[in-house]
């Protein structure tokens, strides 16, 4: 094609035309196609000369077209269809001035000529590696971080996606590797060959990558669901022995992810050796040398950028703000793919872990941030992306169900394939493929900081034949910024005295709810995600102890001794306050943690437990500020039990400590303080039922409304069990407190706990 010309000149470059506001990069324009042209690599002065030819269309009346490119130097610009007035370079724009105005759906093709040393960061960039350069399309420290730039002029940001032909002219004893496929080499006859490899489906700039210098290629063929494709693994020579070893799982590697999310979107399954990092690129995967172990080792590299193809690059997000599209998933998929590999328990195992993991960074202030709209000093964040959105991913699934979870996966990037999406987006295309309202699940997970602690407990259990009715009350609370989830949904599991399991998706809405579930089986605890399958503010456990061993979990330390048979154990650490107070004068109970023990021995055993409690800010600082304040350890069997203390040994001060129970027993512990200066008054406190004489001298009448039967029980300033008196079918109990030391007690009745005083 005739393409009309206009020559650097200096007068020009420096001139301000008075062309109005600060146009944006790629504003009025829609890239199609770029044909990128490198030649000229100097290893030694790292430079390299380029031509890049642009075919866009206008999306609306501009003579002014701004494009992107760092630090390389422009010496020539043209149009095909429009001349050029005059072009120049500000930080990383280059700005294009036509001769006339062009009108919105013209088509047309820039041509631009430039040259110069190439960029690089400490990870991105152009990196020249010895007798080798390559490039990688984002950078951690650039902000944008979109380095297309660094070595083509375009519009270098998610969404405006093109086509790529590349023309690499390199010496004879180097290859030139790209995106794509490889469509032919050329022998210049001059001591050089060009390389050209044409990627058609559409692709962000950061997306597309090169790499030159001297390569040793390992082939093999994946039969994928639709079609044979490639495998084509680029190492340096020193590694090549170690290419097999690496890669002896990726058929079926990629057979999991196809099978999960749909055909293989690109051209071929390629990976490529660097000297930073890992790097998504198209049909080009950067690999580091370390990855390259001859085993499996590192093999979790390989899934990771591989599942990329889909989450990323066939469907990328549209602002840096939802990265977690891209990299949360496929730090998801990184680990998912283990269920075709090394099967379900292996995943398990490994999803876990980050679970465990997030869990904790969650419960600190400074990490409340949605996952969404990410600050993009964060868009790379291992913590707040990547492996958050791998648990919260992992939470989705479980949430909506395997199946349902990957069918409305693949429905989502049939939806946006080639192009962009948000997280709106997504939230939508998943009610649309599953039917499942996802507003709910969006709402508490994704657009809002800190995480969700689901509460579960038995109310009433009724047995109608073989069947066991059981009422249970579901609990919601958010650890972070204020939030009531809505359309919640979670597992519960119910365990019987003989170990039984079963396990139900319970959905309700709000903060509290209650259901009944029937079972097979009479319950003696529920669970809420008894499997660690949700991101929720609580750690867990399940153990079968058949010899002696201990394992901590969040400031409780477990030691089981003496086990004749074996002992089951299920141990959580919740990371808020139990859901009740009983407001007691002078008694604080912990607002940031409590435990649920399940212990079920089928023999004998000892189990010890050791509670530790600290005044530090992330322990129980919300409750243990002086000495004045006692730190006790806080017991109930369920939830319809009162808090009080059980036998137990104390070491440490009033700073920190250990409360040891010889005998851990089924139930729910916290940490409590008393406030050593309230038990020195004697005013007394009227009690919600009838309690008279208050104070009393050592004999008290409890009266009530309605005869029924209980227990009555008495508890000292330490909240120790000094009198138990059971009744039946009664509306009035006397106890006798003689010989009991004076001070404040507390009696408790149907769950309520009310302060005497005796003289």
């Amino acid at each position: 094609m005739m393409i009309k010309r206009v020559l650097l000149f200096i007068v020009l470059a420096m001139m301000g035309f008075g062309r109005g506001y600060a146009q944006a990069s790629g504003e009025h324009i829609n890239v199609n196609h770029y044909e990128i042209r490198l030649w000229d690599f100097d290893f030694n002065n790292q430079t390299l000369q380029g031509e890049t030819f642009i075919d866009f269309q206008v999306t609306e009346r501009t003579d002014t077209f701004v494009l992107e490119l760092k630090t390389l130097t422009v010496s020539d610009v043209a149009c095909d269809l429009v001349g050029v007035t005059s072009f120049e370079q500000s930080g990383d724009l280059l700005t294009i001035h036509l001769d006339e105005p062009m009108e919105a759906g013209e088509n047309a093709t820039l041509d631009v000529r430039y040259g110069g040393n190439t960029f690089n960061e400490s990870w991105g960039g152009i990196h020249w590696w010895g007798n080798r350069v390559y490039n990688l399309g984002v950078g951690f420290e650039s902000i944008p971080h979109n380095l297309g730039k660094t070595w083509f002029p375009c519009v270098d940001n998610f969404t405006d996606k093109a086509s790529y032909d590349l023309y690499f002219t390199v010496t004879n004893d180097k290859m030139a590797v790209c995106g794509g496929n490889l469509v032919n080499t050329f022998d210049n006859g001059d001591g050089t060959i060009t390389w050209h490899w044409n990627t058609p489906q559409e692709v962000s700039t950061y997306h597309i990558s090169f790499t030159i210098g001297e390569f040793e290629l390992w082939q093999d063929v994946y039969h994928g669901l639709e079609r044979d494709i490639p495998i084509e693994v680029y190492s340096i020579p020193s590694l090549s022995g170690s290419v097999p070893g690496t890669f002896a799982n990726i058929h079926e590697i990629a057979a999991t992810l196809e099978a999960a999310l749909g055909p293989y979107p690109f051209n071929r399954i390629g990976y490529i050796t660097t000297s930073k990092g890992c790097m998504e690129h198209i049909d080009n995967i950067a690999l580091a040398t370390s990855v390259i172990t001859g085993n499996n080792s590192q093999e979790e590299y390989l899934a990771h950028e591989l599942s990329h193809m889909w989450s990323g690059n066939l469907v990328t997000c549209a602002t840096a703000g939802d990265m977690w599209l891209n990299e949360g998933f496929a730090q998801f998929w990184g680990k998912f793919y283990r269920t075709g590999v090394y099967g379900e328990s292996d995943f398990q195992d490994a999803i876990t872990s980050t679970v465990n993991t997030i869990t904790n960074w969650c419960n600190s202030e400074s990490n409340w941030i949605p996952l969404n709209n990410m600050p993009e000093t964060m868009t790379y964040d291992s913590k707040a992306v990547y492996d958050r959105g791998a648990v919260i991913v992992n939470t989705l699934m479980n949430y909506l169900g395997r199946e349902t979870f990957l069918a409305g996966m693949r429905h989502y990037f049939d939806l946006y394939s080639y192009g962009t999406a948000t997280s709106e987006q997504l939230r939508d295309a998943l009610t649309e493929a599953t039917g499942v309202d996802m507003n709910g699940f969006f709402d508490t997970y994704v657009f809002h900081g800190g995480m969700p602690h689901y509460g579960v407990g038995i109310i009433n259990i009724t047995q109608n034949g073989n069947q066991y009715n059981t009422e249970i009350r579901m609990s919601y609370e958010h650890v972070g910024p204020s939030h009531v989830g809505q359309n919640n949904r979670v597992e519960v599991t119910f365990v019987g005295a003989n170990g039984e399991l079963h396990t139900e998706q319970i959905h309700w809405d709000g903060l509290e709810a209650t259901q009944t579930v029937s079972l097979d089986f009479e319950p003696i605890a529920a669970f809420a995600d008894y499997h660690n399958h949700y991101l929720d503010a609580k750690l867990d456990k399940n153990v079968t102890a058949t010899s002696p061993m201990n394992f901590s979990l969040s400031y409780l330390k477990t030691t089981v001794k003496n086990v004749t048979d074996s002992t089951m154990l299920r141990v959580e650490a919740h990371l808020v306050g139990p859901d009740d107070d009983p407001e007691i004068p002078g008694l604080a109970i912990s607002t940031r943690h409590y435990w649920n023990v399940l212990r079920l021995d089928f023999g004998e055993a000892e189990v010890e437990g050791g509670f530790s409690f600290s005044n530090n800010a992330n322990m129980d600082g919300d409750i243990i500020h002086t000495q004045n304040d006692s730190a006790v350890l806080l017991y109930r069997a369920n939830i319809d039990d009162v808090w009080h203390t059980v036998p137990y040994t104390q070491t440490g001060n009033w700073k920190v400590g250990t409360f040891t129970v010889a005998q851990l027993q089924t139930g729910q512990y916290t940490i409590g303080a008393i406030d050593k200066t309230v038990y020195q008054t004697s005013e007394a406190i009227q009690p919600a039922y009838k309690l008279f004489p208050n104070p009393t001298d050592g004999q008290v009448t409890l009266q009530w409304e309605q005869a029924d039967s209980g227990r009555v029980r008495v508890f000292n300033q330490q909240l120790q069990l000094v009198k138990e008196i059971p009744y039946q079918n009664k509306k009035e109990v006397v106890l006798s407190l003689k010989g009991q030391v004076p001070g404040i007690y507390y009696i408790e009745h149907h769950s309520t706990m009310n302060p005497l005083i005796i003289k």
